[in-house]
């Protein structure tokens, strides 16, 4: 059985992917979340992030991690929804701005998984995904589309933070009070998603194409001539 103090792995410095978009809507709390459970990275985003961290909610729904953050005092970037949502399938909550620390890792040693720098919240994207684990005995698996949704987000701050190397375990950084994701999350599936950049769709051809002026006839008296 997997063993998610064991869930952490490394992102190369080459192979990264392009920049690519990903699919969320700012949940109704984003803006009181980013304004009242977050903080000051005290950094620049683009520097400071080079971790992300994978959590589960040990709830049923997407509200109640919501109802539980604004009760204590915690946070993270997103939530991803269970099967039962109606949004499952369709796209991934934003609740705190990147550019903000989000409260989603207590006072814990992350020098010996992340090396020294600044306070793991402060380095650090979190990923909340919407299952009960051991509020029914880890039965809840995780669907097919949380797994992925998980990786392409992982891709998408890959391609977009220049320091981003760690990926782990909410259970690995807390080993004595947490054990999300659990052991029933396919670690080493979500793992391949990223490395091999399997579940990229093709880039938008626009994206990289050519801009090509059009033909401009002057005309003598033009008004915008001289």
């Amino acid at each position: 059985m997997a063993n998610p103090e064991q869930y952490h792995f490394m992102l190369p410095h080459d192979n990264k992917p392009p920049f690519i978009p990903l699919e969320e809507e700012l949940h109704p709390s984003f803006q009181w979340l980013t304004s009242n459970r977050s903080r000051s990275r005290g950094r620049d985003v683009f520097n400071v992030i080079d971790t992300i961290v994978v959590h589960a909610t040990a709830g049923y729904a997407t509200q109640h991690a919501i109802d539980t953050w604004k009760a204590r005092v915690a946070s993270a970037h997103w939530v991803i929804p269970d099967e039962n949502e109606p949004q499952h399938g369709h796209f991934v909550w934003a609740t705190v701005a990147e550019a903000k620390a989000a409260y989603h890792v207590g006072n814990v040693d992350y020098i010996p998984h992340l090396g020294v720098g600044t306070n793991v919240n402060n380095r650090s994207l979190g990923i909340e995904i919407v299952n009960t684990q051991d509020v029914q005995d880890f039965t809840d698996t995780f669907s097919d589309w949380q797994v992925t949704a998980v990786a392409k987000i992982v891709l998408y701050a890959w391609a977009k933070y220049p320091n981003l190397r760690h990926v782990i375990s909410h259970a690995k950084l807390d080993p004595s009070r947490r054990s999300d994701p659990g052991n029933n999350f396919p670690w080493e599936e979500f793992k391949n998603q990223v490395l091999t950049h399997s579940v990229l769709g093709s880039r938008n051809q626009i994206v990289t194409a050519v801009y090509t002026p059009p033909d401009i006839v002057k005309h003598s008296g033009n008004c915008c001539e001289p």
